[in-house]
């Protein structure tokens, strides 16, 4: 069991994913942001996903007119 995170407050990749399958419309483009921050520091297939879900999201959003461009 863990009890706190470690001292740099690293988030897991696998919150990530999951933050990107939950989260509402107004923090998906600041959740998409520290993803691709994340990414820049190493290749993870979680990342990987996790920015395909936002992408994907966003885009159907704003097809649908839900959100402005």
């Amino acid at each position: 069991m863990i009890f706190r995170k470690n001292k740099e407050n690293k988030v897991e990749p696998k919150e990530l994913l999951e933050k990107a399958g939950r989260s509402s419309p107004n923090g998906l483009k600041e959740l998409l942001k520290q993803i691709e921050a994340e990414l820049a520091k190493g290749d993870n297939y979680d990342l990987k996903m996790a920015k395909t879900i936002i992408t994907s999201r966003l885009t159907s959003m704003r097809d649908s007119g839900k959100i402005p461009l």
